[in-house]
């Protein structure tokens, strides 16, 4: 589906911001240009400036956007089982869908971040941005609540999403710094190890 089609519907600054996932997917966070967004998104650059007063800005939404709708689906799954070993399957799942659907994402994620981490200004707004994101994933643990390893031993729910959310991410990483997709597979494995892992 052509990006304009896509766009349509939108209001202005959702257009913006599908426009910067796109340029960020096809050019670093430093070579994209609020003239590149412009242009695709067919909003006036003073426009996106009274939205988004800086690039780093328009960035840092983007990526808390997308990880405030992953939170709450994994929200939304941790509450709907008090089944452990259920909601590591279905967050694995809904991991792997997001994905396959998703992948560009990842590819943002890494860019941006790489990015970010080489000017200070920058920096700091990806560790804000690091932290937002540690609370997030620590309420969803705290949804989780204690677990029971199969070990007998018990950690938090925060431990267990951490362990498993890291783990997807490295496999998701590894891959797309070679160009590659993430495998299912390996997002699966990773489950079942988890699964594995509680009572």
């Amino acid at each position: 589906m052509d990006f304009l089609v896509k766009v349509k519907n939108m209001d202005k600054k959702e257009k913006i911001l599908a426009a910067a996932q796109e340029i960020f997917f096809k050019k670093s966070f430093y070579e994209a240009t609020m003239d590149d967004i412009a242009q695709l998104s067919g909003i006036k650059k003073p426009t996106i400036y009274y939205y988004f007063p800086s690039k780093i800005d328009l960035a840092s939404q983007l990526l808390e956007i997308n990880m405030k709708n992953i939170f709450g689906q994994i929200d939304d799954i941790i509450l709907s089982t008090s089944n452990i070993k259920e909601q590591i399957e279905r967050i694995a799942d809904f991991y792997a869908h997001f994905l396959k659907k998703h992948s560009k994402f990842f590819i943002i994620v890494q860019r941006i971040g790489y990015d970010f981490m080489h000017k200070e200004k920058s920096k700091k707004t990806m560790n804000c941005f690091f932290d937002k994101l540690l609370e997030r994933q620590k309420r969803a643990g705290d949804f989780i609540g204690e677990v029971i390893l199969s070990s007998g031993k018990k950690v938090s729910g925060n431990i267990l999403l951490c362990s498993m959310i890291s783990s997807f991410g490295r496999v998701t990483f590894e891959a797309v710094s070679h160009g590659d997709k993430p495998k299912k597979e390996e997002i699966l494995a990773i489950r079942d190890i988890f699964i594995a892992a509680v009572k």
